[in-house]
Parts: C-alpha cells; sequence; structure tokens
C-alpha cells in the first residue's frame, strides 16, 4: 500500500534503510488490520495517510524522531501520529487518546 520510499519523504529522511522503513510498514499494516478487524485494507487517501503516520510511530522506539527544516527542527509527537491515525481510521478510543490491540 505505502512504500518506503513515501515513508522516507514523509520523515525526511533519505539515509533510513529500506529494509528498516519495509518492516515498520509491515508492522503498521497488520495494526492497522487488526484495529479494523479485517483482512484487507482499502486503498483509500485515509488509509495510506493512516498507514504512513502508523509506520513513522514504529519507529520511535529507535530513533528520534524529528522534522529538519534547515536549521530549525521540530519534534513528532508519537502520541499525535497515532491519534491522527485513528481520526482516519474512523476509530473512537473508549478510554483515553490511544486504541491499542
Amino acid at each position: 500500500m505505502i512504500t518506503p520510499a513515501e515513508l522516507r519523504e514523509f520523515l525526511n529522511d533519505n539515509e533510513m534503510p529500506d529494509a528498516i522503513l519495509q518492516n515498520c510498514i509491515d508492522l503498521a499494516v497488520n495494526r492497522a488490520k487488526r484495529l479494523l478487524n479485517v483482512d484487507n485494507l482499502p486503498d483509500t487517501p485515509e488509509i495510506r495517510k493512516a498507514l504512513i503516520l502508523l509506520a513513522a510511530s514504529e519507529l520511535a522506539s529507535s530513533v528520534n524522531l524529528y522534522w529538519r527544516r534547515a536549521e530549525d527542527h521540530q519534534t513528532m509527537n508519537v502520541k499525535n501520529l497515532i491519534a491522527e491515525a485513528e481520526r482516519l481510521l474512523k476509530l473512537s478510543p473508549k478510554k483515553g487518546a490511544i486504541v491499542w490491540r
């Protein structure tokens, strides 16, 4: 559904290896399928964006996520990435801001 190149573009990081990005994409796809309780995800712009956000959040345990803008940078809050992904997937958490399954 999404490619390592799309994830790399979102992260603005040309040095991240494809294997790491593909692993994050696979984890994101599996998580989205579990959250939606489906075997196949529809190929819609919302699902694609949610997968990019979920895949980016999968990197959080191994790298510092931040946007690079010239000499400036902005931290990416993983909780916000997950919340936006859940909004795109039309999920509403029963308790708290994040649905974890």
